[in-house]
């Protein structure tokens, strides 16, 4: 299994690069990094786009790739970093730079329940969060859909292939886009 991690964006509600945001004595993009290194995955992409020569200063990296089309939105990216997977990839955990809550353990319960042709997404009391694998007939699919069309097109088209898993971190829920989520981010930190 592969993972794709998606760090090409603006972050222009952030005013600053959301991958690199400090984050439990890492970036938000090592803090990614750093679980995904402690689970079962075997290879991961990061996409870059915007800054990315600062980010790739800042933090040891592995396969990178560049998607020039990043201003076009997060399907470009997406499917970047599909196309740098091995051809033979049974499917990928896509992680989003600005989700940076991500714990090993998640990721490999979603391997777990791998299913060819399926999503699996994990879910926090109901809640369907973030990371999220997709299988290779999936990514297949994200590959054809135009720059108009985002991932929940192939997402809800066809709802019996989607494996929702439970899960007790709501990690998988934190979404940071903005300086305040990041603040209250910081302060539910320190109090735990």
């Amino acid at each position: 299994m592969h993972a794709i991690v998606l760090a090409a964006g603006k972050s222009e509600r952030m005013g600053r690069p959301k991958a690199l945001l400090p984050f439990r004595k890492r970036t938000f993009l090592g803090n990614i990094l750093d679980a995904i290194s402690r689970s079962s995955i075997e290879s991961t992409v990061v996409v870059l786009g915007h800054e990315r020569e600062l980010i790739e200063r800042s933090e040891a990296l592995p396969h990178v790739v560049f998607n020039p089309g990043y201003e076009q939105g997060m399907i470009t990216s997406f499917q970047a970093g599909i196309r740098a997977l091995p051809p033979d990839t049974d499917g990928a955990v896509i992680f989003l730079v600005d989700h940076p809550v991500v714990e090993p353990q998640t990721i490999d319960i979603l391997i777990d329940h791998f299913a060819r042709g399926h999503i699996v997404l994990p879910t926090f009391q109901g809640r369907r969060g973030h990371p999220v694998l997709f299988s290779a007939v999936v990514l297949q699919e994200i590959l054809e859909l135009s720059l108009s069309q985002g991932a929940n097109a192939v997402v809800w088209k066809d709802p019996l292939r989607i494996t929702e898993v439970p899960v007790n971190t709501p990690g998988i829920l934190v979404d940071i886009d903005t300086p305040g989520q990041f603040r209250e981010l910081e302060q539910q930190e320190q109090q735990e």
